[in-house]
């Protein structure tokens, strides 16, 4: 297999170099102005709907879903596509409930709301779980890409971690999140634009989408649903409802990175569109990227690139295949192979630009509230490019990690599902207090940490559809496949059994006490939030049962407020006391 030519090379160097001009861009029209944190990190509140929803799409997108994603449908079929269900029903939750309390309160930062909704211990407790997530989270979403090069060019992955890692730093620091957001557009375009050319391109060569189909089931990868029950079965119906509503949610309504963008809105009408537009762009993306696994593994079928030694990782298909099918074409490889930069950029940008946020925000002003706007700004680029930095040493760390997009998903579960507790206990539960969070905050957290060790130590023994290699001396495109089979909706829509399943629960030989380490990763986040949740409450209403503190209206997701409201109101009639509203304030509901 040949590698780059200057013709790739070119158009990999344009790309990062019209991402460093965004920034330049940004940051030459901010000169002469006094850029404070909110022009810095909510670029004033004048975006519009289109930018950041596209931003919203690049940011959760990653490169863990360009070549992550693809990568766990090649090996274990297309199931993972349901996740792009949850996209439909999960926005509600979040645009109703979190989005109008976060836009109207006028914070920068989504954890300076738990500092009013509880107090700053909790507020810094989560800040401190946010800053492992998300240095862990750049540096997965850093070497992804940097591996996708290193493997079909050759190119020393050390200087390709570098140069992603520097452009990365360089305009995001200096341009903020207008930076941010427009590199993003840009970005968002040139993922999309590379998922739908691995499609078309892969399509082709293997003669069209029911001969795709077709060898997708010879090859045990046409099952949609699964319908069984059994939380060791890795993808399942339930799994992917469940885990998945819950990491949006998480991702949602917890997360700066993805908050900060649709508080940068004009209006919290916009906001919510924004928000709308930008899940459901995720969904599109997702449903690209299980279609380019089922391509690729149609072209793979008979020829897998990892049994016959070609790659070392599942990780490296994807860039395997784009330089398979693209090389003879001059300077499509660099495009392709572009979006897999773009995702990665896009990520670490967002979350680069959310923990200067953070730093800024829930440390530097509660600790110095008098600094100036000019000492501020100074700070704060400092630190993003400090920042920068160390997310580039622990790029470096990444490759040791494992499967990519499980890994981001298990460590996602391991701090964010108890933050997502915390959250739902200061949204949904009115009586929800400082003690209940922090309680429940470090009982999730040391139940996730558990899960996680033990998940890594005694790991789920999972059955793949087979791989194989018998048709490596022929014609990947003119081989010859067996025919789908009678029943199509058999196929497609099961419930697994232990005799047929081809992810099977494994129930013997296994320790004692080990058996909830094979539950599927995807519940991980589901146990740990409500492990937080559910101690949170308990805890909340043991300490505050004799002299109950009422939350502010504008504090609680609109729904909970008003009913809370009017029963307390009705308690207070029935007493003769004063009507609730005096005490609770209405406003912003």
């Amino acid at each position: 297999m040949e590698a780059l030519t200057a013709w790739d090379y070119l158009v990999i160097i344009v790309m990062l170099a019209i991402s460093g001009l965004i920034g330049i861009i940004f940051a030459i029209r901010s000169v002469g102005r006094q850029q404070s944190s909110s022009n810095y990190f909510l670029g004033d509140r004048h975006m519009s709907v289109f930018p950041v929803a596209m931003s919203l799409t690049a940011t959760y997108i990653s490169a863990i879903t360009y070549l992550g994603t693809p990568s766990e449908v090649y090996l274990h079929g297309p199931k993972y596509g349901l996740m792009a269900m949850t996209r439909i029903f999960v926005p509600f939750l979040i645009v109703y409930c979190f989005v109008p309390v976060f836009y109207n309160l006028d914070i920068t930062t989504v954890y300076e709301y738990l500092g009013m909704r509880f107090n700053n211990t909790v507020r810094f407790l989560v800040v401190a779980m946010e800053f492992f997530a998300g240095f862990t989270y750049m540096g997965i979403v850093v070497y992804a890409p940097a591996l996708a090069l290193s493997t079909v060019t050759g190119l020393n992955l050390t200087f390709s971690i570098l140069a992603t890692g520097i452009i990365c730093t360089f305009y995001t620091t200096i341009g903020g999140i207008k930076a941010v957001i427009w590199t993003d557009v840009f970005q968002a375009i040139l993922m999309i634009v590379g998922t739908i050319m691995m499609i078309i391109a892969g399509t082709i060569q293997i003669g069209g989408p029911a001969e795709g189909w077709r060898r997708g089931a010879e090859g045990g990868r046409t099952q949609l649903i699964d319908f069984n029950i059994d939380p060791t079965v890795r993808l399942s119906f339930w799994s992917l409802c469940l885990g998945g509503s819950s990491y949006l949610v998480m991702i949602g309504a917890t997360k700066q990175g993805y908050v900060q963008r649709y508080m940068s809105c004009a209006s919290e009408r916009e906001a919510q569109y924004a928000t709308w537009l930008g899940i459901l762009g995720t969904g599109v993306m997702q449903i690209l990227a299980v279609t380019a696994g089922m391509t690729i593994f149609a072209y793979y079928c008979k020829c897998d690139p990892l049994t016959s030694g070609h790659i070392n990782r599942p990780d490296q298909i994807v860039p395997y295949f784009i330089m398979d099918v693209f090389q003879s074409v001059p300077g499509m490889s660099g495009l392709v192979i572009s979006g897999a930069f773009c995702a990665s950029l896009s990520s670490m940008s967002s979350v680069l630009n959310a923990i200067a946020s953070m730093t800024g925000q829930d440390i530097i002003k509660v600790i110095w509230p008098d600094i100036s706007d000019v000492k501020y700004s100074v700070i704060i680029k400092i630190i993003s490019a400090l920042f920068g930095v160390l997310t580039i040493v622990l790029a470096f760390l990444a490759s040791a990690l494992g499967d990519i997009l499980q890994t981001a998903v298990s460590l996602g579960g391991l701090t964010g599902g108890p933050v997502l507790g915390v959250f739902m206990l200061a949204f949904f539960v009115p009586r929800g207090n400082s003690k209940g969070a922090t309680t429940g905050l470090i009982g999730g957290t040391l139940f996730g940490l558990y899960l996680y060790i033990g998940s890594q130590m005694y790991p789920p023994h999972v059955q793949r559809p087979p791989l194989t290699t018998e048709g490596c001396e022929v014609d990947l495109k003119n081989g010859t496949y067996t025919t789908l089979g009678d029943n199509l909706l058999t196929e497609m829509f099961t419930v697994s059994t232990d005799n047929s399943s081809l992810e099977e629960s494994v129930v013997s030989n296994r320790l004692p006490g080990t058996a909830i380490f094979q539950i599927s990763f995807l519940y991980h986040i589901v146990i740990n939030s409500l492990i937080s949740f559910i101690i949170g409450v308990a805890v909340s209403y043991l300490t505050s049962w004799k002299n109950p503190k009422l939350a502010k209206a504008n504090l609680l997701a609109p729904i909970i407020a008003r009913m809370y409201t009017k029963l307390e109101n009705e308690k207070q009639v029935d007493r003769g006391c004063m009507n609730l509203e005096e005490h609770v304030p209405l406003q912003n509901v």
